[in-house]
């Protein structure tokens, strides 16, 4: 069955939520079709999706979410989604599109889904990053997939929003191609697309343009694994983390993951993978990644891997084989490679790995009082160790065709800011902060506690009168 909104009574410049839920309840029952959402601003509160029904949006069609929270059903069945109490916010608890146990469904078409952030932020609140957590008028996530099997989603626009875009929540067989993501670059909590706890995941071909994390892998309290995930062709623009897994949802394993192909502008880290809470992450390969950091944050950092407990009694995690091949970086920052004392972090894999600086920033002078939760915060020596890249604790880590040239004039004045801030926190800091114009000296490689493996040093050098590599407290691990 093929069926249009408006022949349900759906009408632009008004409310149509009860309109376009009749479409698709009208075309589940007779087992399955497409709903069209014809061009034109069409005004809804939250809908949901059916086994067997394609919503699709046509060119020139805008699905608008309703500013007025009190036009949002809540959902009923919150406590099955555990996730949504990790952060403790009391966010709103309804979506803009909500698939819940679904099977074989779709969103497609060069339409847009428009989340209306501004819409559900406290009148005068600033608009930024972060935003007060007590803010309970906040969607969720706009459209969330939730236990569903055989997804697709294609071609759509999907941005304004106040909160996570798209969630992919412990569902399977999910297909993103072709989507752009566009969401304000000062939207506190506006990940692009999260992966939580899913399986059989790809992710293709996709503009993603938002403030916190781009492409990110999750696992919550008592939920899911997350396996078998390749994210390939993307072109992404954050103010956070571009390609991620774990962190503060890292409760479960993650495992066979592949990022590939794709380009990354003004990120505050391109490459972070994390276990803070127990989950082991392993079989990662990250390949083929252009970027750069440009932006007003601290400590920026092409690559970082660090796993740690930061709550107690969530268990102790892992990460362990990880390559990372073909990256190149402009940068001003370093690659942390980090595991809190007892942690293991091992078999890590660093293959033509090229940091281009066009500055150095200091992070002698406040890496170990600057950082947010998404520091090293276990490893004080690495925050303010001054070399390109630094790894502590790691078990087998093996580095060759690591390319680092250092700045040969002045700093662009593009990367050049008078403030900047740190992650997860409100302070400004000032030039002097991380010692713009300063000549002071910076390794190649600095390694501290690293058991196993190698470097491969040829065509290293220091910077400021540094030597090229430094080591302390290392076994079997060999400089070539």
């Amino acid at each position: 069955m093929h069926t249009s909104i408006t022949a349900h009574g759906a009408q632009t410049g008004r409310l149509s939520t009860t309109s376009i839920q009749a479409a698709i309840d009208a075309v589940a029952a007779d087992g399955g079709g497409q709903v069209l959402v014809p061009p034109g601003e069409w005004l809804t509160g939250m809908i949901r999706l059916k086994d067997r029904v394609r919503l699709h949006l046509d060119a020139g069609a805008v699905l608008r979410a309703s500013g007025r929270v009190e036009d949002y059903a809540q959902r009923e069945d919150l406590a099955q989604a555990p996730y949504c109490d990790v952060s403790g916010s009391g966010h709103g608890k309804f979506h803009l599109i909500l698939a819940d146990h679904c099977r074989d469904i779709a969103i497609t078409g060069l339409g847009r889904i428009d989340g209306n952030g501004t819409a559900f932020y406290t009148p005068g609140a600033a608009l930024s990053w972060p935003l007060a957590t007590d803010n309970k008028r906040r969607m969720r996530s706009c459209v969330e997939i939730s236990h569903c099997t055989n997804v697709l989603i294609e071609d759509v626009t999907i941005g304004n929003t106040c909160n996570w875009t798209l969630h992919l929540h412990e569902s399977d067989i999910v297909r993103v191609r072709g989507v752009r993501i566009d969401n304000p670059g000062n939207a506190p909590n506006a990940d692009g697309i999260d992966i939580g706890g899913c399986r059989g995941v790809t992710i293709s071909d996709c503009h993603i343009n938002t403030c916190d994390d781009a492409i990110c892998l999750k696992t919550y309290p008592g939920g899911r694994s997350c396996e078998d995930i390749a994210v390939s062709n993307c072109v992404i623009r954050t103010h956070c983390v571009a390609l991620k897994l774990g962190c503060l949802e890292s409760f479960a394993d993650m495992r066979n993951v592949v990022f590939s192909n794709c380009t990354v502008r003004g990120s505050h880290r391109a490459v972070g993978i994390y276990s803070l809470h127990g989950g082991h992450i392993e079989n990662i390969q990250v390949v083929n990644v252009v970027c750069d950091t440009c932006l007003p944050l601290m400590f920026t950092r092409p690559i970082h891997i660090d796993v740690r407990c930061k709550t107690p009694g969530t268990g102790q995690g892992s990460i362990r084989n990880v390559l990372i091949a073909g990256l190149t970086a402009t940068t001003t920052g370093r690659i942390l490679l980090t595991a809190a004392p007892g942690f293991t972090a091992s078999d890590i894999r660093l293959r033509d790995i090229t940091l281009r600086y066009v500055a150095v920033d200091d992070p002698a002078i406040r890496g170990t009082v600057v950082g947010g939760s998404q520091f090293s915060n276990a490893n004080p020596w690495a925050r303010s160790e001054r070399a390109a890249l630094v790894a502590e604790n790691i078990q087998d880590l093996d580095i060759q065709g690591l390319n680092v040239r250092w700045p040969t004039g002045p700093t662009p004045n593009a990367w050049r800011f008078p403030q900047k801030m740190a992650n997860g926190a409100h302070d400004l800091y000032h030039p002097s902060d991380w010692g713009e114009d300063t000549e002071f000296p910076f390794a190649a490689v600095s390694a501290r506690g690293v058991t196993g493996g190698r470097l491969v040093s040829a065509g290293l050098s220091g910077r400021g009168g540094a030597q090229a590599v430094r080591s302390e407290q290392c076994q079997g691990f060999s400089v070539v």
